[in-house]
């Protein structure tokens, strides 16, 4: 094996170790969010989805963001709580949320 494929392939495994290391430190996006918490079992946005909790359409324009993270944390009616979700989740949750309009 010459120096240069070594140098080419040490550098190729580097990348895939860094690659996969910081995979996880990205935090999910509010549309990741939304799918992995089940939200649209019961909250449907664009036709889609469930009738047993209001529809998200316009919902940035009906609600401030904090009125959405306190429901969020807080929620009224039958909604669950989603206390336990990550800080950062919480913000791309609402940062979602409230660009929905």
């Amino acid at each position: 094996m010459t120096r240069q494929t070594s140098v080419l392939l040490l550098t190729a495994a580097l990348l895939a170790f860094f690659l996969t290391v910081g995979a996880g430190d990205v935090p999910p996006t509010g549309e990741d969010l939304v799918q992995r918490l089940g939200c649209l079992g019961c909250h449907s946005l664009q036709g889609q989805g469930g009738d047993k909790g209001p529809a998200w359409d316009g919902l940035g324009a009906r609600l401030t963001p904090e009125a959405i993270r306190r429901q969020i944390l807080t929620p009224r009616g039958r909604m669950p709580s989603f206390a336990q979700i990550k800080p950062q989740e919480l913000k791309a949750l609402v940062t979602y949320l409230s660009g929905l309009k």
